[in-house]
């Protein structure tokens, strides 16, 4: 009795200790589990890259500088009418302009001597407002500023021609000395101006003073004239003659400088009118 007494509280001993050590067991994994979980670096944040410069104060966006690609050909094309320009050469210039195929379609649009770009930032290159309307010079602001031509080239029906406009500009008017007209390269047959060119002084792209005033015609024939503008407006002087036409309406006439033959006539409300001025001016509307 005694020995089996033994032996049942042995057994229950053995069992005792098995759970003591089965449970010290699963209190050091978990001890270990949470330790291992705990002692995990936190990973650091990473460091901000220093922000590039793309927002202007206060978050608005700032546009890079938007490049256009160019083709060898569009290269040729832009480095040949640059030397047009600087040549004076303006009828090569018109001609190459109508005649050549333009790649990109935004505008407007500069080219500085090396790059094509979305923005007029240069001061000194081409700016194409359109495809056949180009300024030549130089530009301060995104505006003609100084010395510069602008050229347009325009189809009709009576012929092909490029109006221009060269001389001083400033805040991307003309202001000072310079001209304006137009020339037909192709066409330009029968009664009407093969060329027109007005040159004297301009402000805010109005005339004012002297305008010295000459047309060619389809035969060669050229005449000129000496008018007085304010704002663009023809001053009259004893110079002009005032009669009817024949339709009896009232008109205005000057004859040519030391020339009997060719007459400016203009009518009752011509006259009042602010023509003389520059007619290609610079708008990116």
């Amino acid at each position: 009795m005694n020995h089996k007494w033994k032996e049942i509280k042995k057994q229950e001993n053995i069992r005792v200790l098995a759970a003591i050590g089965l449970t010290a067991l699963l209190l050091f994994l978990l001890s270990v589990a949470g330790t291992l979980q705990n002692g995990k670096k936190t990973p650091a944040p990473a460091e901000k890259e220093a922000p590039v410069a793309k927002e202007k104060a206060g978050g608005e966006p700032v546009a890079d500088k938007a490049e256009v690609p160019l083709t060898e050909a569009d290269k040729e094309f832009l480095n040949s009418l640059t030397s047009y320009f600087d040549s004076g050469d303006l009828e090569g210039a018109a001609r190459l302009i109508d005649s050549y195929g333009l790649s990109w379609t935004e505008f407007p649009i500069m080219y500085d001597g090396t790059a094509l770009s979305k923005e007029i930032t240069g001061a000194k290159g081409m700016v194409f407002l359109k495809r056949t309307t180009v300024f030549y010079g130089e530009f301060a602001g995104g505006l003609p500023q100084g010395k510069c031509t602008a050229l347009q080239v325009i189809t009709l029906d009576e012929g092909k021609r490029y109006d221009y406009s060269y001389g001083t500009w400033s805040q991307g008017k003309m202001n000072g000395s310079g001209a304006s007209g137009y020339n037909y390269y192709d066409g330009a047959i029968g009664d009407i101006n093969k060329k027109s060119a007005k040159e004297g002084n301009f402000k805010d792209n109005l005339m004012e003073g002297e305008v010295i005033y000459t047309t060619t015609n389809a035969s060669g024939e050229t005449a000129k004239w000496d008018f007085q503008t304010a704002d663009g407006v023809i001053v009259p002087d004893d110079r002009w003659i005032q009669e009817n036409d024949d339709e009896g309406k009232v008109i205005y006439k000057r004859m040519a400088d030391q020339d009997e033959n060719h007459a400016y006539t203009l009518s009752e409300s011509g006259i009042k009118e602010d023509r003389w001025k520059n007619f290609i001016e610079f708008s990116t509307d």
